[in-house]
């Protein structure tokens, strides 16, 4: 099998010849590896592309999730909104300041126009750009958005925006269903420029810091409205913050992958929603994968292999994206271990 074929056929909880490898690569990935400034890649759409088709190259055995992509960090949609954002040299941008000083600000808002508003015009046009220019191979593949918490944390601040949920539940719930409303269209104006679109992929941390009482009430519901309403798409949440405590509730939202944070057990995980999502994890990818050697790394995913692999449903990745740091060996290291203790039929 071919490396993206395997991925989704672990996707759909099936057991492919060997267990896919897939890492969550960004912006300060791709440039470390080819060699320029993060400022450039994110400013430039030719060398999005051309650091990007590099890395791949380099690791044709991984599946870079999710693959061509148009990146401008976490503030595409906070930018939308108003929220001013800073731009290092060689770094992720990131919003400057809260939007929201005043909550009752919050009463008033409205979702922003996908094709006028902050830098999201700026994405579309970049979406086209390396779908034109992308070798026939290379297919664009996922529509991408920042779940609701997240969007609703950068904007209000993290600390005010969980005091909201307990202090102000009525501006916390207006805002959520904002982001929410905010999730879901830019999703959907981005599939209509993408050409043969796969899958939505939903990245938000900031949910695993509510409890699960306060999960169920606004978490739920907030992700059951943006996951249901893209059936027949592969439907792929990250979250690198620990998820122990709501694993229960993640399971009825509706996604069919899940990227989780090393802070989260593997065999929690595996018997709490294995059986219904596929699992994509769960290296640590400082301690192990950037601060390890070939040796540990490949004792780490011989480890997540043989808890997360039985029954397939299982990606061997990391709990989070790699840092740009990372050493090609330990790369490698993992693709070595996949073909060395991943070949199925894996027994429990």
């Amino acid at each position: 099998m071919e490396p993206l074929e395997r991925f989704l056929s672990a996707a759909h909880m099936e057991e492919p010849d060997e267990v896919p490898v897939s890492l969550l690569a960004s912006a300060r990935f791709f440039s470390r590896f080819y060699g320029i400034k993060v400022f450039k890649f994110f400013h430039d759409p030719k060398l999005m592309l051309e650091a990007t088709l590099h890395t791949m190259k380099r690791f044709p055995d991984i599946v870079f999730f999710p693959g061509l992509w148009a990146d401008y960090g976490i503030v595409v949609e906070p930018s939308a909104f108003g929220s001013r954002i800073y731009w290092p040299e060689n770094f992720a941008p990131y919003v400057k300041g809260d939007l929201f000083k005043n909550p009752e600000n919050i009463r008033g808002l409205e979702p922003p126009d996908p094709k006028t508003d902050g830098l999201m015009p700026f994405v579309l046009e970049s979406i086209q750009y390396i779908q034109k220019h992308a070798p026939n191979e290379v297919r664009y593949l996922y529509a991408v958005a920042r779940g609701p918490f997240q969007v609703a944390s950068y904007m209000r601040g993290p600390t005010e925006f969980l005091i909201d949920l307990r202090v102000r539940p009525d501006i916390a719930q207006k805002l959520i269903d904002v982001c929410t409303e905010t999730t879901i269209e830019w999703l959907k104006v981005q599939l209509e420029v993408i050409d043969h679109p796969i899958g939505i992929f939903v990245p938000d941390d900031v949910a695993s810091f509510l409890s699960p009482e306060l999960f169920e009430k606004f978490g739920l519901p907030a992700y059951k409205r943006i996951f249901s309403g893209f059936d027949g798409l592969l439907k792929v949440y990250h979250n690198d913050a620990d998820s122990t405590h709501i694993l229960h509730l993640l399971s009825q939202c509706d996604f069919q992958v899940f990227n989780f944070s090393p802070a989260t057990d593997i065999e929690i995980v595996k018997k709490g929603i294995g059986q219904k999502v596929c699992l994509m994890g769960n290296m640590d990818p400082v301690n192990i994968l950037l601060r390890g050697t070939p040796e540990t790394v490949e004792e780490e995913c011989k480890r997540c292999i043989q808890i997360g692999a039985p029954g397939g449903g299982f990606i061997l990745s990391l709990g989070g994206g790699p840092s740009m740091e990372t050493p090609e060996e330990n790369i490698e290291a993992m693709v070595n271990a996949a073909k060395k203790y991943g070949r199925y039929p894996i027994s429990g």
